[in-house]
């Protein structure tokens, strides 16, 4: 009995040994191709995540710009507001100064705060 160390590893049959030498030539192109998909689909995917930002971003200056009329109308509103208390008491100043009356003097306005 020879006292070789024999390994436990299993070895390779000749059947699982792949000789890629002996692969076809339409096999070869349709790796090829699947490739050339992959790179195409990662092309069609880069698109569309920025087609999907370039949406983002446009919603967003969408958001804004309505943000900003809004205000605009608002701020416009109180300005309006505003004047028409104004006109409203000079009106009322005069109808007493028309009277005969002295006209009711105010403080000064107290300074409004948001």
């Amino acid at each position: 009995m020879p006292s070789q160390c024999q390994s436990k590893t299993p070895q390779p049959t000749p059947g699982h040994v792949h000789n890629y030498s002996q692969v076809a030539d339409e096999e070869l192109v349709v790796l090829t191709n699947d490739s050339t998909n992959t790179e195409q689909e990662k092309s069609v995917e880069k698109a569309r995540r920025q087609e999907e930002v370039e949406w983002r971003e446009r919603e967003c200056k969408a958001k804004c710009e309505e943000a900003k009329r809004q205000k605009a109308e608002e701020e416009r509103l109180e300005a309006e507001q505003r004047k028409r208390r104004l006109e409203g008491r000079r009106w009322q100043r005069r109808r007493q100064k028309d009277r005969g009356r002295e006209p009711l003097k105010r403080g000064p306005r107290p300074v409004r705060r948001n």
